[in-house]
């Protein structure tokens, strides 16, 4: 008997009130702010602009995350870009995915595999988050494997080419790539002093001053573990909480490891990564988990980006950059002594 988690955007829900977003200092609602929560990109949306122009900006944010979904990045969608270039087996160069693509391509490469986004053949043979999740035989999950991996794309004319069993998912990386455009295109620019969009498990803070974050509890996502203090960047979060199945006691979740086929058994249950650039800061959450701990510091300090690493043991792991800006809130969790300072 299969026992699913709860509904995809009811846990989002419950993940966005742990990951409670504050813009310090602010007691009353500012002057020109608008906020917005809606359901896009499998998840809830919560957008929330201060600036003059305010209205304007989040309006065109919402329209700009609903479209980008539905047209861009959303393989189920027939009309989107991703389903043409999956159904030609080219990108581009002219695509707007195209540089994503790349950015992903070089995550790939670095994570030596570790993170791959063309295993969309294999998440659909699980059937994660679809109502319908099995364990598939080891002979289906071979099979996939053999014909897939972003180590099958070539350069075709200046376009990046890809065999026929190569299924891209940006479901792991989407999010982030729709919050640096969001950055380029309507914040920067406008009239915008502070900013919070939170597209699920990745979350942008644009503007002056210090934002605190709240790191989801893995083992409790109506809650949160830490507080983490961060000035203007973008934050994501993979975990083994998020979605997942259960059959005969074993929780089988949704981040696969490219090398087995299987869910990544690392010795992580949680990573957040803090960067510049949210393409990379989504992207590299999942890399990270799949690497664990050690390796995935080190893969982090190869982008000049930040993280927290949540131990399977409670144990938890910060980067140099945010020593001193993290603030355990759950007694369940300890901070490894090496990095309190």
């Amino acid at each position: 008997m299969v026992k699913v988690s709860k509904k995809l955007h009811i846990a989002i829900s419950v993940f966005l009130i742990a990951a409670l977003i504050s813009l310090c200092g602010c007691d009353s609602k500012p002057k020109g702010e608008q906020v917005l929560t809606f359901s896009a990109m499998d998840t809830m949306v919560t957008l929330k602009v201060t600036g003059d122009d305010s209205y304007d900006v989040i309006t065109a944010i919402n329209d700009f995350v609903v479209d980008y979904d539905f047209n861009v990045i959303s393989r189920h969608s027939e009309s989107s870009e991703i389903s043409k270039i999956n159904k030609e087996h080219k990108c581009p160069e002219t695509s707007q995915l195209y540089a994503p693509l790349m950015k992903l391509l070089s995550v790939y490469q670095v994570s030596l595999g570790a993170y791959d986004f063309t295993l969309g053949n294999l998440s659909d043979l699980w059937g994660f988050g679809t109502g319908n999740e099995k364990i598939p035989e080891k002979e289906e999950i071979d099979k996939i494997l053999a014909s897939s991996g972003a180590g099958t794309l070539a350069y075709t004319n200046g376009d990046v080419t890809f065999a026929e069993g190569v299924e891209i998912d940006l479901g792991s990386a989407g999010k982030g790539m729709a919050l640096d455009k969001i950055k380029e295109e309507y914040l920067q620019g406008s009239k915008t002093q502070r900013a919070v969009i939170s597209l699920g498990g990745s979350i942008l803070l644009y503007g002056e001053g210090e934002f605190t974050v709240g790191i989801a509890d893995p083992e409790n996502s109506a809650g949160s573990m830490a507080k983490l203090k961060v000035n203007e960047c973008c934050v994501s979060t993979s975990g083994n909480y998020e979605r997942y199945f259960e059959k005969d006691g074993v929780r089988y979740h949704h981040i696969l490891d490219p090398k087995t086929g299987y869910p990544s058994d690392s010795d992580l249950v949680s990573v957040t990564v803090v960067s510049k650039d949210g393409t990379l800061s989504d992207a590299l959450s999942t890399a990270c988990f799949v690497l664990g701990s050690e390796d995935g510091q080190l893969l982090l300090q190869s982008y000049e980006c930040e993280g927290v690493f949540i131990l399977k043991d409670g144990t938890v792991i910060v980067t140099d950059g945010l020593r001193g800006k993290l603030e355990i809130t759950n007694n369940k969790y300890e901070l490894k002594a090496d990095y309190e300072s």
